[in-house]
């Protein structure tokens, strides 16, 4: 560069080498890709190596060999997850190997223009031309597009699968808990005088106590309500809660029918995103009532 008439300024050997070594020398973009791996003949069983990243002109393989600069390679490019009787599956070429580093070896394509023609690369002509290798990287990232397309769509309905597994799961928990709570109180209930030790005799509020803490590892537990009842002949007594109808026993003068009634409304873990109430439909299964009822003779 001139500085003034007659002067020169040149510049620095150093910059100029640091200019030469960092500057980008790749004629295309390389993309990172994770549906291709690459098999090439070493003497040993072929394995499929993945390639680091890949352009129109050249790819970075991920390998333990170490080839010196400018061995030309012939390699098959496959596409992962694509089936073997898929024409399209894979493509024979031909590259020469430009750098090594220690995770790789950096490759650039040796294609003719037109597959066929006569030029200083016939020794290479099995592989593919320049023209149907760019169809095929178009035709990989077609189909990376479509699955990504595929997978948004698929994504709400496998996040709707995960809550009603959730919500299914809590509903079938809450209906064995309640079924098994009603039961307890149902065989403690009916001990009356029997009953030896804590928690003590019988009574409706015990009973009822028992229950609830049975039931206290469920959630919306206050939606629990537990009836306990008593019928002996025509005459039925109210132990805890609220004693309606209560079942018939087929022989009224000889025993004490007890009933335990519990019920308890199951409320979903999990929120859906949409629900239409008026027409019955949910995106997941609703607040459901559970109602499990213990039936028995009483010892007296």
């Amino acid at each position: 560069m001139m500085d003034a008439p007659g002067t020169y300024h040149m510049k620095p050997v150093t910059s100029w080498f640091e200019w030469f070594l960092g500057r980008e020398r790749r004629k295309a973009e390389r993309r990172k890709t994770a549906r291709l791996v690459a098999h090439y003949w070493d003497g040993a069983a072929p394995l499929g190596h993945a390639i680091r990243d890949i352009s129109s002109t050249g790819l970075y393989l991920s390998t333990e060999q170490r080839w010196y600069p400018g061995t030309l390679i012939t390699m098959s490019l496959q596409q992962v997850g694509i089936s073997d009787s898929d024409p399209d599956h894979s493509i024979r070429v031909n590259a020469k190997v430009v750098r090594s580093d220690a995770d790789g070896v950096g490759l650039t394509f040796v294609m003719t223009e037109k597959h066929g023609h006569a030029s200083t690369q016939d020794a290479f002509v099995d592989g593919a031309d320049r023209k149907s290798f760019r169809k095929f990287l178009d035709r990989i990232r077609s189909n990376a597009g479509q699955s990504l397309v595929e997978y948004i769509l698929m994504l709400p309905f496998l996040i709707l699968l995960i809550i009603n597994l959730v919500n299914f799961s809590g509903f079938f928990y809450a209906w064995i808990t309640v079924a098994n709570a009603a039961r307890a109180g149902a065989d403690y209930a009916v001990l009356g005088g029997a009953s030896v030790g804590a928690p003590g005799r019988p009574t409706g509020i015990r009973v009822a106590a028992l229950i609830s803490q049975d039931v206290f590892s469920l959630p919306n537990k206050a939606t629990l309500v537990v009836n306990v009842c008593q019928k002996y002949q025509a005459t039925v007594t109210t132990l805890s809660g609220t004693c309606v109808v209560t079942l018939a026993d087929p022989e009224p003068s000889s025993f004490v029918l007890l009933t335990v009634d519990v019920t308890y409304t199951y409320q979903p873990l999990l929120p859906a995103g949409f629900k239409f109430p008026n027409l019955n439909i949910y995106a997941t299964i609703p607040p459901t009532t559970i109602h499990r009822k213990a039936v028995m003779r009483v010892i007296q």
